[in-house]
């Protein structure tokens, strides 16, 4: 008697399920041994994990970063109890620097997840919704490509008095198209493999595959991309601080303290250097995280 191929369980995507996900070759039943992660990546993350804790606790390290001290204007760094020194109105550096981080943390923090969330949607409908969605969206991306950051920082803070959430917003408008684009092509190349188009046989609306089949597969390029747009943002921030339109004083941050400083470059070099090295450290170590990122997930990628 001619035996019948066994029919898979659980609908049409039960075996294309199956495929996707298959182990790499080698790979025992016990589980396939792990790739170490790249060093890039755990350096980048170390660094970076330590000042988020640093910007955390900082209320619990430090005093309040606004509390002139007289009677120590300018004191130098390791002197006085004062690690960083202070600055012309004798208030405390390292506190100022670790709740400046906090601000630009937290700005960047936002305004990376907010122009991920709008890009990300955006490029999924110019790649599903049809000719006139592709043609829209990525004529506003080419238009917010093309828009220098710093008038539409001026045109935004003309309207708005600068504030936390107006920086947000900013950090969002000038992002987005970013992450759009990203999606956009990787979505365009996801549609052509088979998977997609064997969900398209069965039925499947374009918007269950693309948030259910196709969006798993792009958050390698996602994350990567994220990590460098934070680095950007938080040196869009500093930048928009320096020149007065971003967090307004008494508020620290980091643009803030350094514009404050620069007038005595010659004899209290630490005010506008150390915040300098904050922000260096910071986009240094998100740059590391994403090289790390593309590497590892391009490895295992190309072993599946």
């Amino acid at each position: 008697m001619r035996r019948l191929m066994p029919v898979p369980q659980g609908g049409p995507f039960a075996a294309l399920k199956a495929s996707r996900w298959v182990p790499a070759r080698g790979a025992s039943a016990a589980g396939a041994r792990r790739r170490p992660l790249p060093a890039g990546l755990v350096i980048g993350a170390t660094i970076f994990g330590l000042m988020v804790l640093l910007a955390l606790f900082a209320p619990l390290l430090v005093g309040d970063p606004k509390q002139p001290d007289i009677a120590n204007l300018l004191a130098r760094p390791l002197s006085d109890g004062h690690l960083f020194g202070t600055d012309t109105l004798g208030r405390d550096l390292f506190a100022r620097i670790l709740y400046g981080m906090r601000i630009s943390l937290l700005v960047a923090g936002l305004g990376m997840l907010g122009a991920m969330t709008l890009g990300v949607s955006a490029g999924l409908l110019a790649a599903f919704g049809g000719r006139w969605a592709e043609t829209i969206v990525m004529r506003l991306v080419d238009i917010q490509l093309a828009f220098p950051y710093v008038l539409l920082a001026i045109a935004l803070t003309s309207v708005l008095t600068p504030s936390i959430p107006v920086l947000v917003l900013l950090m969002v408008l000038a992002g987005w198209a970013a992450f759009a684009r990203v999606v956009r092509s990787s979505a365009m190349q996801e549609r052509a493999k088979d998977y997609v188009k064997a969900a398209t046989l069965a039925g499947a609306s374009r918007t269950r595959i693309a948030r259910k089949y196709v969006l798993p597969s792009l958050l390698p390029p996602i994350l990567v991309l994220g990590a460098m747009q934070m680095a950007m943002m938080i040196v869009f921030e500093a930048t928009l601080s320096y020149l007065g339109m971003g967090i307004q004083p008494p508020t620290p941050s980091w643009g803030g303290i350094m514009l404050e400083g620069q007038r005595y470059l010659k004899d209290a070099w630490w005010i506008s250097t150390l915040p300098g090295i904050g922000i260096l450290l910071t986009t240094v170590s998100l740059n590391l995280i994403a090289d790390g990122l593309q590497k590892r997930f391009g490895a295992r990628l190309g072993e599946v």
